[in-house]
């Protein structure tokens, strides 16, 4: 019996040291989770609820702001109303509104453009600008313009064209020297980029580019001589403006 007894003890011990070893276990995985995923455990545990069927847990979370946030909760009259009334909703919209790119696809289709969203209160760069032709164009309904090109015979030829425009030889890639000419028209501001790399140019490298200018000129309007550009937004459409999306305010 005494065997008996010291085989049970052991047992107990050997199954408590295990059940503690994966409770441990368990607590040092959770806290390796980022803030963020512990977070949306949390939500989706509180969501779905103890013994939540199959569909709960696929039942989307909130709905879509117009802004693009998205509205975490039971999303009462009062909760939506308390977000459209936060500056987070306001910084959204905000930077919604007041930026944007415009996408065209042949020579005459990009001065069209130039003509009609250019005015004499913007400061324009060009990247691209090739022998001048339309850094002429720019220039005559802009308060200023810079043209950019990273060939230097193609700038020569350009200063020679029109030496009353300003242009510069440099790879507009190089975010060094886009950043030091921004500055160097202090105390304006570039308010408008217009983007000519070639209209057949792969779409990684408009991308690529579009992104760069955002990122370190953050002007109002891009517009892009890009066929893939064009061409792609012609067939985008926002999740939050599909009919499909029943999640929107």
């Amino acid at each position: 019996m005494a065997h008996g007894s010291v085989n049970v003890k052991v047992a107990l011990v050997a199954g408590t040291a295990a059940a503690l070893g994966f409770v441990a276990g368990l607590h040092l995985a959770w806290t390796r989770l980022s803030p963020r995923v512990r977070r949306k455990i949390r939500r989706e545990k509180n969501h779905n609820g103890q013994g939540g069927n199959g569909d709960a847990r696929t039942t989307p979370i909130g709905v879509v702001c117009e802004c693009g946030a998205i509205i975490q909760g039971k999303c009462t009259p009062e909760e939506i109303a308390r977000h459209k009334a936060s500056n987070r909703h306001k910084r959204n919209m905000l930077r919604h509104s007041s930026r944007e790119v415009v996408a065209c696809e042949e020579v005459s289709e990009y001065r069209a453009a130039v003509l009609s969203l250019v005015s004499s209160d913007d400061v324009v760069l060009e990247v691209g600008s090739h022998v001048g032709g339309t850094t002429k164009v720019i220039a005559s309904v802009a308060g200023r313009v810079v043209g950019v090109d990273q060939q230097p015979e193609l700038v020569a030829q350009a200063r020679q064209n029109y030496p009353d425009i300003r242009f510069e030889n440099f790879d507009a890639f190089d975010s060094t020297k886009l950043v030091a000419l921004a500055r160097s028209l202090d105390p304006e501001r570039i308010t408008k980029v217009c983007i000519d790399i070639s209209g057949s140019r792969d779409l990684a490298t408009v991308f690529r580019l579009m992104d760069l200018v955002d990122k370190t000129i953050s002007p109002d309007t891009m517009l892009v001589k890009s066929q893939a550009l064009k061409k792609m937004l012609l067939r985008a459409r926002l999740w939050i403006e599909h009919p499909l999306n029943a999640k929107v305010l």
